[in-house]
């Protein structure tokens, strides 16, 4: 069932943020607002950008529907394609990787101050790319095969790793963050090396076409990657672009700290909904992308309600308790009150990115699932020039580094209208009505009303810690989530399969 393997991505992810929060509660009370750890956060976007460019979202975006649906046909020709493409791709990001580290050690030599101390720290997370990008192909071939817990597993060995290192308590230990980095990406490979062996064998390496259809399937797959770079990467490229300017902009040291730790907070339900939701639908689009547009818009109808129904209490959620949230996770040794007004304003920005962030993702699987490779890229150009826009005129106002989440709400739900613009251009019905959305829209309103008004009724003592906080915020999401329930009633329902998706059309 669709839901299994949502509760299986989104369980492992759990764990993942779980221990996430707890690495960024070490970070925050050893850092605060360093210029060390905003070095770092910026070294390591890069090869976060670089990993979901060649591995986790542009290629493995296109490389699925592809694997898929030659399962369908040949599941001895689908193999063979897919030890192929990770023969290569391995040769590939080694040259490119090779390049970076020369890259980055001339940065080094030639560079000072912050630029220096970038380069120093990105020089050993190098290497992280062509583990972490090989691992995520097998990962696609693993949803391929509708084994899905090993690719979401992965990310708690890279936490387990920081969270390892950051235990050290050395002085220095932003400088031992990237060799943890290293770590964590070299487990993940050899996680999915085992899955693969347990789930019908690791796909055969080889350098030849073997065949004239397997060649053609390669020469299409190429085609289809240079698009898709663009179309799956718009976030991280916006979350890089972010992150240079808070450095370059916001005077003084913290402002890529701050919003990191914010976005950290929206990440936790997206990637436990919203990337749960999406990974596990991404296969169904793909095989009912085979029947046509009316086929893949009645799949992603009960998705996107799914998404609809869970994110808005999350989203509206989430700016409603983000001063007792950053309080209770960050508020710790360096991580100072004036760290936590800038971060709690930085949060509730974020906030409202979540559901179109979400969707935006979701919809976008859809085009590729078709193959359709030009309006995913002309959408995800489109937001790149607005982020990069709207980040140079807000990040100037008062709202500083704040600016820039607002930023990346805005350009999201810019995205997200796009999306579903472009959908109604190929005759397809709108894929949500509003009677799905009316009594979770207002449920929701009164749950945020509710915990806003508990919190002013209790405020944070004066001088009150985390240890306050975390009950405060226990007390409200309790409160909270019951009253959500309650008003909004039974939440969506997934088909299993894609006939039953079907047959609702």
């Amino acid at each position: 069932m669709l839901w299994r393997r949502v509760f299986t991505i989104s369980g492992w992810t759990l764990v993942s943020r779980i221990l996430g929060l707890v690495r960024d509660r070490l970070w925050a009370g050893a850092q605060g607002g360093s210029l060390m750890l905003d070095c770092f956060l910026v070294a390591f976007q890069l090869p976060n950008l670089l990993r979901n460019l060649f591995g986790e979202g542009a290629l493995s975006a296109a490389f699925i529907p592809r694997y898929v649906q030659a399962r369908e046909r040949s599941p001895e020709e689908a193999e063979l394609f897919a030890g192929l493409v990770l023969t290569r791709l391995t040769i590939a990001l080694s040259a490119l990787a090779v390049v970076g580290m020369a890259a980055c050690v001339v940065a080094l030599l030639l560079g000072s101050g912050r630029t220096a101390i970038v380069a120093a720290l990105a020089l050993p997370m190098v290497p992280y790319l062509v583990f972490v990008c090989v691992a995520a192909i097998m990962g696609g071939v693993l949803h391929g095969r509708r084994h899905f817990w090993a690719p979401a597993c992965a990310p708690v060995l890279l936490n387990l790793s920081l969270i390892a290192t950051v235990g050290l308590e050395l002085d220095e230990e932003c400088w031992y963050l990237p060799y943890a980095v290293l770590g964590g990406g070299i487990a993940s490979l050899f996680l999915h090396l085992a899955a693969l062996a347990s789930s019908g064998g690791v796909p055969p390496g080889r350098w030849r076409v073997p065949t004239p259809a397997i060649g053609e399937r390669l020469r299409e797959l190429l085609r289809a990657y240079l698009p898709t770079v663009f179309a799956s990467g718009v976030h991280q490229i916006n979350a890089w672009l972010d992150a240079v300017i808070a450095m370059a902009f916001v005077a003084g040291n913290g402002a890529v700290a701050v919003l990191y730790f914010a976005n950290r907070l929206l990440q936790f339900p997206l990637a436990m909904i919203g990337h749960g939701v999406a990974t596990a639908a991404y296969p169904e689009l793909a095989s009912a992308a085979l029947e046509g547009w009316r086929r893949t818009v009645a799949w992603l109808r009960p998705a996107l309600a799914a998404l609809w129904y869970w994110l808005l209490p999350a989203a509206l959620g989430l700016a409603a308790v983000a001063e007792p949230l950053v309080r209770a996770i960050y508020q710790v040794g360096q991580f100072d009150e004036r760290l936590v007004e800038r971060t709690v304003l930085a949060t509730r920005l974020y906030a409202l990115a979540l559901i179109p962030q979400a969707c935006t993702r979701l919809l976008m699987r859809a085009f590729h699932a078709h193959r359709e490779q030009a309006t995913p890229v002309r959408i995800s150009l489109w937001m790149i020039v607005a982020n990069l826009l709207l980040n140079l005129a807000l990040v100037q106002t008062p709202l500083a580094e704040a600016g820039i989440a607002l930023a990346a709400a805005i350009s999201a739900a810019f995205g997200c209208g796009l999306y579903l613009r472009a959908l109604r251009g190929h005759a397809a019905p709108l894929p949500l009505a509003w009677r799905e959305c009316r009594r979770p829209l207002l449920a929701a309103l009164a749950m945020a009303a509710a915990v806003l008004a508990l919190l002013q009724l209790w405020p944070q003592p004066a001088g009150g810690g985390s240890a306050i906080a975390a009950l405060r915020l226990a007390v409200v999401v309790v409160v909270g989530a019951l009253l959500y329930i309650v008003l909004a009633g039974r939440p969506p329902t997934l088909p299993a399969r894609r006939s039953e998706a079907a047959a609702d059309d």
